[in-house]
């Protein structure tokens, strides 16, 4: 039996490759209304690592428009090219458009059957909209299709991970390291499921391997370092953790996350002075954060400037009420 056909790829479906265009162009169409019609689900808590979702845009560029502006123009001329409709819709998914791209996607599979990286991408709107149960549903799909694509596979981790299903994920990931060995985000996302899974030893492991990795490739990526130095920090290990905290805010100045953990970690190490800076760091660059807030108050008060710290948990606890109520 093949690895992929062990998972349950459309319950009570025919398999992927008995899908026609028609049975895809239904499935989306009626996937889109879903989504149209319901709320918004509520997206799960990571522990760590970057959103998959800022993976899946793009960084704001006039270029993007320009295209998508060209595009359309160009399906003005030939309404029924495939190529361009596949492109707008991924442009669309760029721009982090997720309703319209899925809309496109939906028109496209009328006149051409998309490919495994295709509904990756439709997948990948899903994720967009915080509705996992479609993105899982569309990588199945993409998977039936090609069993040993690397980034579907990268992509149903992630989201596996996302819904807490911690094993599974871990499955994924071990399965797309036996293809690409070297994956450092393979690597990286296996260690956050080893952590999540309470398994802190090989967690470690995983953890300390990709930020090898990402040293040993001169990657300019904060998430192999922070991930180890968060969990390094979980574990009450905090000098082993600062230096690695240091290097994801030396990669990524603008990170409110990398600063907050780093002020921990010094404050933690009785750095007082460094760490209210860098904590103070992290609720500049996040002042509706209110876990900063709260963790610059407890470094204010821990340096025995209590009205400071009175303040700081103040602002968290205002923050927490308005979270709650949104």
């Amino acid at each position: 039996m093949q690895w992929y056909k062990a998972l349950p790829i459309l319950p009570s479906m025919v398999r992927p490759s008995q899908l026609t265009s028609v049975g895809l162009v239904l499935m989306l169409a009626a996937a889109t209304h879903s989504v149209s019609a319901q709320q918004t689900p509520t997206k799960a808590v990571q522990p760590g690592g970057i959103s998959l979702g800022r993976e899946t845009t793009a960084q704001p560029d006039s270029a993007l428009a320009d295209t998508e502006s060209r595009l359309r123009a160009s399906l003005q001329r030939d309404p029924q090219s495939a190529d361009t409709l596949y492109q707008l819709a991924l442009v669309l998914r760029q721009e982090n458009k997720p309703r319209e791209s899925l809309e496109t996607y939906t028109r496209v599979a009328q006149i051409q059957k998309p490919n495994a990286l295709q509904l990756r991408s439709v997948a990948l709107d899903y994720v967009l909209l915080d509705d996992y149960d479609d993105a899982v549903r569309w990588l199945r799909v993409a998977i039936g299709m090609e069993p040993n694509n690397t980034d579907v596979l990268y992509s149903l981790g992630r989201c596996l991970y996302t819904k807490n299903l911690f094993s599974d994920a871990g499955k994924v990931y071990l399965h797309l390291l036996t293809l690409n060995p070297g994956h450092l985000k393979a690597e990286e996302n296996l260690g956050l499921t080893y952590d999540a899974e309470n398994d802190p030893k090989r967690a470690e492991e995983a953890l300390r391997t990709a930020a090898q990795w990402a040293k040993e490739r001169d990657l300019k990526d904060p998430w192999p370092y922070l991930d180890l130095g968060i969990f390094l920090l979980d574990q009450s290990r905090d000098a082993e953790a600062q230096p690695f905290l240091e290097r994801a805010v030396e990669l990524d100045s603008k990170s409110s996350w990398a600063h907050e953990k780093l002020g921990m970690a010094l404050v933690a190490n009785g750095d007082s002075a460094r760490g209210i800076h860098e904590l103070q760091l992290s609720v500049d660059l996040a002042p509706d954060d209110p876990k900063a807030h709260f963790e610059l108050g407890r470094a204010y008060r821990a340096a025995g400037q209590k009205e400071k710290a009175r303040a700081e948990f103040e602002i968290s606890q205002s923050l927490y009420g308005k979270h709650s109520q949104e």
